[in-house]
C-alpha cells in the first residue's frame, strides 16, 4: 500500500512527541512492506515561501515544503494555497492510497481535498486539540489558565502574540533579508542567542498590534471552515477518549472518532524492580505548559540530600523560560538540565532515572514521555489532567492536582522514602510501534470495525 504521513514538522531538526511517533511509525511501515512518504513542513528562511524538496531520514522518504508564515494571516495557519499548490505534486506522482494525518499545523486544511481528489482514504490523528485551537493546540491561554470553553474573544487575545501570525514589519525584514541572501543567518542568530531572538520578535510585535475584533471574527471563520474541510476525513483517530470528546465537542461526529491508544514502544513492555526512586527526571519540551516550574519548585522543597533531578529537553526553544527555571534552580547542585537530545536516545536516558515525573499544567493527551518511561518499567508521578488518568494504569504510577507544588512534593518524597511505588509491577500492556502499525494498516484499508 502506498502510504502517506502529513506532519507539521520531522526530526532531525524537530524531535517533539508527534513528529518523533510519525518517525517511527513511517519506518514500522516500511518494515512492514509499505511504500511510505513523508509530508513535512519546514521553515527556513533562506529559502523561498512553498519551495518543495526531498531528503531521506533513517531510510524514510521525506518531500518538505518550506512554511514561514510569510503571510501573517490566521487563514493562512490552516487554510494556505501556496502550500496546497506546492505539494499538489506530490498527490499526482506518488498516488497515495491513504493519508495519515498527523497534524495540519504548518501544512493546510487542502491536504484533504488533494488526497480524496488522488481517490485516497483519510485518516487523522488527534494529538491535541488544534482544531479548536491555534495556539498549538494547546487550549491554554498564554497566562496558563485552561479554556474549559472556547471563546474566540479571549482566543483574540492570545493570538495577538501568537508567532504564526508574523507582523507585516517582521514580514518585510525576513524577505528583505532572504532576498540579499542573508536568510541562513537568521537561523544561525537564533541558534547563538535564542533570548536575544526572542526579545527582538516580541518587540516586532508589539510594534504591529492587532486588533482583538477582527481575531475574534477570523477565528469564527477559521471553525466553519476547518469544520467544512475536514468532512473529508473519514476516520479521526483519538488517543484518549478525553480526547475524542474535545474534537466532538469541536463539531466532528461521534461516529466518525475512534479511540486507539499510540502505538510507540521500541521494544516490548519491561517490568517495574522493586525500590525506592530518588532519581527523578523530566524528559520533554522545556515550556511553561508542561509545567517544569512546577517540578523545580516543589523539588527544591524536597529534604532529601540523596535526591536528583535531571531536566532533559531543548533549552533554546523557550529560552527566557528556561531562564527562570536556571533561576529557580540556583544553589541546588541536586538539579541538572542537560539540554536536548537525538530521537532514539530516550531509552539511554530513561536508564539513568528511578521515576519520570510530568508536571504538566495543561491537558496532556497521551505523552510519549509517560508511555515510554512506564515501558522501560519506571514509575510516573504525573498531573492529573487531560488524557493522563487513561494512560497511567493504578499502580504505575502517583497523579496529582496539576499546578500544585506541595503535592508534587509530597509524592516525590513518597517515591524517595520508599513510602509509594516502592514494589514491583508488572509490564504495563502498551503496544509496541510495530504492534499499532498493524492495527493501522487494518483501518488504512478501511475495515474500521
Amino acid at each position: 500500500m502506498r502510504i502517506l504521513l502529513a506532519v507539521h514538522a520531522f526530526p532531525p531538526r524537530s524531535t517533539a512527541g508527534v513528529e518523533v511517533y510519525a518517525l517511527r511509525l513511517a519506518k514500522a511501515l516500511l518494515r512492514h512492506g509499505h511504500e511510505v512518504r513523508v509530508l513535512a513542513a519546514v521553515h527556513d528562511l533562506a529559502a523561498a515561501p512553498c519551495t518543495v524538496r526531498r531528503r531521506e531520514h533513517e531510510g524514510v522518504a521525506v518531500t518538505e515544503v518550506v512554511n514561514v508564515h510569510h503571510q501573517g494571516t490566521l487563514q493562512a495557519t490552516y487554510d494556505d494555497p501556496g502550500v496546497d499548490r506546492a505539494v499538489a505534486g506530490v498527490f499526482e506522482e506518488f498516488r497515495p492510497e491513504c493519508v495519515h494525518v498527523q497534524h495540519l499545523l504548518n501544512l493546510s486544511s487542502g491536504l484533504v481535498g488533494l488526497a480524496r481528489g488522488a481517490g485516497a482514504r483519510v485518516l487523522l490523528t488527534l494529538h491535541d486539540y488544534w482544531l479548536s485551537c491555534p495556539r498549538d493546540g494547546l487550549r491554554m491561554r498564554e497566562d496558563l489558565a485552561l479554556c474549559s470553553a472556547m471563546d474566540h474573544r479571549v482566543c483574540a487575545t492570545c493570538l495577538t502574540g501568537s508567532p504564526y501570525l508574523v507582523p507585516s514589519l517582521q514580514r518585510g525584514l525576513a524577505g528583505a533579508a532572504r532576498s540579499a541572501g542573508l536568510g541562513r543567518h537568521l537561523h544561525r542568530l537564533h541558534d547563538a542567542a535564542p533570548r536575544l531572538t526572542e526579545a527582538l520578535l516580541g518587540l516586532l510585535r508589539r510594534a504591529s498590534p492587532r486588533s482583538d475584533d477582527s481575531l475574534a471574527a477570523a477565528m469564527d471563520r477559521r471553525a466553519d471552515r476547518l469544520r467544512l474541510a475536514l468532512d473529508g476525513v473519514e476516520l479521526f483517530l483519538a488517543p484518549t477518549s478525553f480526547a475524542r470528546d474535545r474534537a466532538v465537542e469541536f463539531g466532528v461526529p461521534g461516529v466518525k472518532v475512534q479511540v486507539l491508544p499510540l502505538g510507540v514502544l521500541t521494544h516490548a513492555p519491561r517490568p517495574r524492580p522493586a525500590g525506592a526512586r530518588r532519581r527523578f527526571g523530566f524528559v520533554g519540551t522545556v515550556a511553561p505548559h508542561k509545567g517544569v516550574h512546577v517540578l523545580v519548585e516543589a523539588f527544591r522543597g524536597l529534604q532529601d540530600p540523596e535526591a536528583r533531578l535531571d531536566v532533559h529537553g531543548s533549552l533554546s526553544v523557550h529560552p527566557s523560560y528556561v531562564a527562570s527555571l536556571q533561576d529557580a534552580a540556583a544553589g541546588d547542585a541536586r538539579i541538572r538540565f542537560h539540554g536536548p537530545f537525538d530521537e532514539g536516545e530516550q531509552g539511554r536516558i530513561l536508564e539513568g532515572l528511578e521515576a519520570l515525573v510530568l508536571p504538566s499544567v495543561w491537558w496532556e493527551n497521551s505523552p510519549m514521555t509517560v508511555i515510554e518511561a512506564l515501558g522501560a518499567g519506571l514509575p510516573v508521578v504525573a498531573s492529573r489532567t487531560g488524557g493522563v488518568p487513561e494512560v497511567v494504569p493504578e499502580g504505575a504510577g502517583l497523579l496529582v492536582p496539576p499546578g500544585d507544588p506541595s503535592a508534587l512534593r509530597e509524592a516525590l518524597g513518597d517515591l524517595a522514602a520508599g513510602r509509594s511505588l516502592a514494589e514491583s509491577h508488572p509490564p504495563v500492556p502498551f503496544p509496541t510501534v510495530d504492534e499499532g502499525a498493524g492495527e493501522l494498516e487494518r483501518l488504512y484499508r478501511g475495515v474500521y470495525h
